[in-house]
């Protein structure tokens, strides 16, 4: 897991663009602006699928990041990552001390 409160924009951009031709999944708008990505894999890369969200905190705008394993099979990856994301930006909330938020 990766998080900063720089370069957001920045950085989900980039990612946007390596993911384009992996069909990214949008977030849910609760969680502000990012994508979920499941790269299907032969063992080469341990951590293929990430998700990333760009989000208001307070007054600052973090990004968290989070690469993930092989999912099991029959688990929907997407949604484990979403819910991931929602539990981490929970507890951002909760170690900054803020709301987070979406964008607007």
């Amino acid at each position: 897991m990766d998080w900063s409160y720089n370069d957001g924009e920045k950085v989900l951009r980039r990612q946007q663009q390596n993911a384009e031709d992996k069909s990214p999944h949008r977030l849910p708008g609760d969680l502000g602006s990012g994508l979920a990505v499941v790269r299907p894999t032969a063992g080469a890369d341990p951590r293929p699928n990430f998700v990333i969200a760009l989000f208001k905190c307070g007054d600052e705008r973090p990004w968290i990041s989070i690469d993930f394993a092989p999912v099991v099979r029959g688990r929907d990856a997407v949604r484990d990552m979403v819910d991931f994301m929602r539990i981490a930006q929970k507890r951002f909330g909760q170690i900054h001390k803020c709301t987070p938020k979406p964008l607007r």
